[in-house]
């Protein structure tokens, strides 16, 4: 094979690989982004109308230890994670997931073992 023919092969391997980092490939619909601009209007158009009781369900609180994943119709929301503290949401189109940062630990009980040299040992752990 000759230099130029391998060059060639890496270059059509190379359009085939995607790299992208941090966020999903655009998908192109032709509804896609007039339905959901159609669908989040008339969305915070029933807000406005029903104020008074809507506001409870769109302000959401998250402690300092945790992050909301804001998903609006289906996609992650721009600027990624939010909190802590108070935030809105628009009720019928967002979707939020909460992630909690503190460090979980887990016991593992104690448990005998024997070597290669017939030792026994007692082991513990925390994971």
């Amino acid at each position: 094979m000759s230099e130029g023919e391998g060059k060639q092969q890496d270059e059509q391997h190379d359009q085939h690989v995607l790299t992208v980092e941090g966020q999903a490939p655009e998908e192109k619909d032709s509804c896609g982004p007039i339905l959901g601009c159609l669908l989040t209007f008339f969305s915070v158009f029933f807000i406005v109308i029903t104020f008074p009781f809507s506001i409870w369900f769109c302000i959401k609180m998250v402690q300092e230890y945790q992050r909301a994943v804001i998903f609006r119709l289906g996609r992650l929301k721009r600027g990624g994670a939010v909190g802590p503290g108070l935030f809105l949401i628009i009720p019928c189109i967002d979707n939020v997931q909460v992630v909690d940062l503190r460090t979980v630990s887990f016991d593992v009980p104690p448990q005998e073992i024997l070597t290669k040299d017939s030792v026994t040992v007692a082991v513990d752990a925390v994971v």
